[in-house]
């Protein structure tokens, strides 16, 4: 009988061994992402890809029916479907079947005070982005989870695309050679033809600061592509030159951002973000230049890399295929060949959350506390420097 590659399955028979070798799953809640909320569903489908989570309580809305409402319907018992957030954290730390994990989903203004409730008992924590809406709270929930020994994730999806791994290992394995020119641009339109008296409907929490930040546009979509920057490449930025504003009369929060890097390797890096890019839909591109080659990679086409070698013609590395990096096929799920995206690359995240809650000397790729606080910061000194006339501010 003929031996199957370990190649033609990819991540599949790895996720059977881990399932199989997980003695309990872990008890999970949430709290937002009620009726009608993409990232609610996302978050929970990716909970559920692997098998490792026991989806038990949760808070909805704050609409305190609709919420009852909603966590009927997805199957929680009636008594863990909760009103009030504090109420959840006191009632689920008493219970011999109280959740072990909390994912969070609610505006980033709410995160700190969200997450520190259950971090003092001691519950793991997965947090959509971006991590807050202060570089004060940010800092304080790092203190918060250092402090009691927290598995903290953030879903920074995007980094758990297979083929932005196999572009992360060629780099860290200096294919590339030093690093001289990073772009990244991530071009959306939906913010484009929105008049004033929509703009409430529209970008709802997105319009209070206290909320979401001092720029939209940086919270949204911004902090996604420089953690994307940090992540593929390794490197961190010094200073930071920015022009952050509205391209559009109707709205009044950022929708357009253009941000020059300067590296700490002399590298230099520039990242456009947009919801003002007309017919934008999700756009998402990084390119990294080195001395002896190049690498690039587009969210539309995510299982190809585009890589060069210095004097060699380009090539495309494909998913799950012979070429890539053991790091890059443990992140693949469907076989070679086969399109794969989204959701499997947020459930990726999900996967090595629950594998570090219940092995904490494991390594973990997933986007950290630390992840977030630069974030933050690199959002706080883009608006200074936008409004300073682009004037160069260290991170």
């Amino acid at each position: 009988m003929k031996k199957k590659s370990k190649i033609a399955f990819g991540r599949l028979d790895l996720l059977r061994n881990d399932t199989l070798n997980n003695k309990s799953k872990i008890r999970i809640g949430f709290i937002g992402g009620g009726p009608n909320s993409f990232i609610g569903y996302t978050h929970r489908l990716s909970a559920r890809f692997d098998n490792k989570f026991e989806f038990v309580a949760g808070i909805f809305s704050k609409d305190k029916k609709k919420s009852k409402s909603f966590g009927l319907s997805l199957g929680l018992a009636d008594d863990r479907c909760y009103s009030d957030y504090k109420a959840m954290a006191s009632a689920e730390s008493k219970r011999n079947d109280g959740i072990q994990a909390l994912g969070i989903m609610t505006p980033s203004g709410d995160h700190y005070k969200i997450a520190k409730a259950f971090i003092e008992k001691g519950i793991h924590i997965i947090c959509d982005k971006p991590l807050t809406a202060t570089v004060e709270d940010a800092v304080k929930l790092k203190k918060l989870i250092l402090k009691n020994k927290i598995v903290f994730a953030l879903t920074h999806n995007y980094s758990s695309y297979p083929m932005l791994r196999e572009a992360k290992n060629i780099i860290s394995n200096q294919k590339l050679g030093k690093i001289n020119l990073i772009n990244v641009e991530y071009p959306q339109g939906y913010t484009v033809g929105l008049k004033k008296k929509d703009e409430k409907a529209t970008l709802k929490w997105r319009l209070d600061k206290k909320q979401s930040g001092p720029s939209m546009i940086l919270s949204e979509i911004g902090t996604h592509a420089y953690h994307l920057l940090r992540y593929v490449t390794g490197l961190e930025a010094n200073e930071i030159s920015a022009e952050v504003n509205s391209l559009s009369s109707e709205i009044s929060v950022d929708d357009n951002a253009f941000v020059l890097l300067r590296m700490r390797n002399k590298a230099r890096g520039i990242i456009w973000v947009s919801s003002a890019a007309t017919g934008g839909e999700n756009g998402l591109k990084i390119r990294v230049y080195g001395t002896k080659g190049s690498i690039e990679w587009l969210q539309d086409d995510p299982n190809n890399l585009k890589f060069t070698e210095l004097d060699k013609p380009m090539k495309v590395i494909t998913r799950a295929s012979k070429l890539v990096s053991k790091f890059s096929l443990s992140s693949s799920r469907i076989a070679a060949g086969h399109p794969e995206g989204f959701f499997e690359a947020f459930a990726n995240i999900y996967s090595e959350f629950a594998d570090h809650i219940h092995n904490k000397n494991k390594k973990s790729s997933f986007p950290s506390i630390d992840d977030g606080v630069a974030g933050i910061k690199f959002i706080y000194a883009a608006k200074k420097s936008s409004n300073l006339n682009s004037k160069w501010i260290k991170i």
